[in-house]
């Protein structure tokens, strides 16, 4: 039950020698993955212009990360859990090389997608490892603190993927860009593969074929554990990717109307917004439930209901006064991270890599859904001169925001029937 992530640590500091073992490694792979996994939003017209797509080709392109992404959790849960993450991200990671050297060869859209989708093979155990090592080596009280700091490195990535990528597109053709990106990512796999630690030994572990773990993590999707906590993740999640890692850039020219260096700016402070939130949902979370103001899904619950309302209002404005609120909205969608420690603590050792790469999966599926689902609404209105319509931004962002609002409500009642 939910009630049950009140149970507290040992005491030990979460800065131990694995942290740092499994921290540094897995967080260069995690910072490339979101750089890369965003990097569209700030390449879409280059790619527009230079491959003549359309909104929909766009949408469908980039939305092929994440429905790659997503569809590899199945299998990479049921690795994490019989090999580890060391044995298992060495061969995802060069297949990320090699989709970042695919795309810096690209010449149309098939090459485009099939590039962009072995990234998101490549790339989909980039959180999901270091949550699985640190839940075998780390203090379950400890959890939020450590998962905020691996996936603030993510955060970073995403201000990366901004005005920084933004100007090295400038200074470097971006084919060259991606060679480097091949090359550093290969290395990375090195790395992983040498110094981080691995998988922690069961006192009683006994040998159960795939089918048995497949079936068992198929099973969790009828779990109520499993859906109590992951709708408002999921929604939220969705939100993140569908925006920032796509949508964000185009509305801010299309709607909002701001020239290429504020909307490049823009995007920085809404990557910022989702750094800090990645940041700071495990450390808040802590200091909340210390100071008993607060628990874990209370904190889980208000941030969904924040985001939902802060979308619903850029929604209903849909113009230039609320380039700010992206930020918040882009805060709030990380502060639901804290939905990975909450579901570990309703499973145990033996099945917490295949239950988070299900609730991964669950959340690249949605978001797949949802990138995809803006550019078709998009290609539904009129568009100007490379110029997608306002009303079609209002009507998709209209519709996500009711999503995440039925998720929140869901949860709240859940807490309710709980408490």
């Amino acid at each position: 039950m939910i009630s049950r992530v009140d149970r507290g640590g040992n005491g030990q500091s979460v800065f131990a020698p694995p942290f740092f073992r499994i921290f540094i490694p897995f967080g260069l792979a995690y910072f490339m993955s979101i750089m890369l996994g965003s990097a569209n939003a700030i390449m879409s017209r280059i790619l527009v212009e230079e491959f003549h797509l359309s909104s929909y080709d766009l949408g469908a392109m980039s939305s092929a990360y994440l429905l790659s992404f997503g569809a590899a959790q199945i299998p990479l849960g049921i690795m994490l859990d019989r090999l580890g993450p060391r044995k298992s991200l060495f061969p995802l990671l060069m297949i990320a090389s090699a989709g970042c050297l695919l795309f810096s060869r690209a010449g149309g859209f098939f090459s485009l997608t099939l590039s962009r989708a072995l990234m998101g093979i490549g790339f989909c155990g980039c959180l999901m490892g270091p949550y699985k090592a640190f839940a075998d080596w780390i203090d379950a009280g400890k959890l939020p603190v450590a998962y905020s700091l691996q996936a603030l490195v993510g955060g970073i990535g995403g201000i990366a993927a901004t005005k920084p990528l933004a100007l090295a597109f400038e200074a470097v053709a971006w084919r060259d860009i991606f060679v480097i990106f091949s090359i550093a990512i290969a290395a990375m796999a090195v790395v992983i593969r040498a110094a981080a630690p691995p998988k922690k030994p069961r006192k009683t572990e006994e040998a159960v074929s795939l089918a048995r773990q497949f079936c068992a993590m198929a099973g969790f999707l009828g779990d109520a554990r499993f859906w109590r906590i992951a709708p408002v993740l999921i929604t939220t999640q969705g939100v993140l990717f569908t925006y920032l890692y796509l949508w964000l850039g185009p509305w801010m020219r299309d709607v909002a109307k701001f020239p290429e260096n504020s909307v490049e700016f823009y995007m920085m402070t809404a990557s910022v917004g989702s750094a800090a939130g990645y940041f700071l949902n495990g450390m808040l979370a802590d200091w909340l439930k210390k100071r008993e103001i607060l628990s874990w899904s209370g904190l889980y619950l208000c941030s969904g209901l924040i985001l939902t309302v802060s979308l619903g209002v850029i929604a209903f404005f849909n113009d230039r006064s609320v380039p700010l609120l992206w930020s918040l909205v882009m805060f709030m969608s990380t502060m639901t991270m804290i939905a990975f420690p909450l579901m570990r603590l309703e499973f145990s050792d033996d099945e917490v890599g295949r239950v988070l790469s299900l609730l991964n999966f669950s959340i690249f599926a949605v978001s797949f859904a949802m990138q995809w689902f803006v550019g078709a609404v998009l290609e539904l209105y009129p568009t100007a001169d490379g110029v997608f319509s306002p009303g079609g931004y209002r009507t998709s962002m209209l519709v996500i925001t009711a999503l995440n609002a039925v998720a929140a409500a869901h949860l709240f009642f859940c807490l309710r029937r709980n408490s």
